[in-house]
């Protein structure tokens, strides 16, 4: 129940945000749809990611002194898959299917 109540508030927060960016700029909800959905998913992932290059060069000075997976492993990067993650992919994905249908003549 509790993963059902997370998917339905990160949908209305990604409609909320679509339909505010849309009046910001003037244009359709659905021209916003992507951008918006695309935009929330990179940020989702880089806020529930590990590891990385940002991570790395913000632990460099703390990283000679402690003992960890990262030192031991530069390469390493771990994503956090969760609900707003996958919620925000299908809206993305959704959004590019109705686009390439609304604005196919344009094509």
């Amino acid at each position: 129940m509790k993963k059902i109540i997370y998917s339905f508030v990160c949908l209305i927060i990604l409609v909320v945000i679509n339909i505010t960016a849309s009046k910001i700029f003037n244009v359709e909800f659905l021209e916003m749809s992507f951008a918006t959905g695309l935009m929330a998913s990179v940020l989702i992932v880089f806020f529930s990611s590990e590891g990385g290059p940002g991570t790395a060069m913000l632990d460099l000075p703390v990283k000679r002194f402690l003992e960890s997976d990262s030192r031991r492993n530069p390469n390493f990067f771990k994503i956090y898959i969760n609900i707003p993650i996958i919620v925000s992919v299908f809206y993305t994905i959704i959004a590019a299917i109705l686009s390439i249908i609304v604005y196919w003549k344009y094509f």
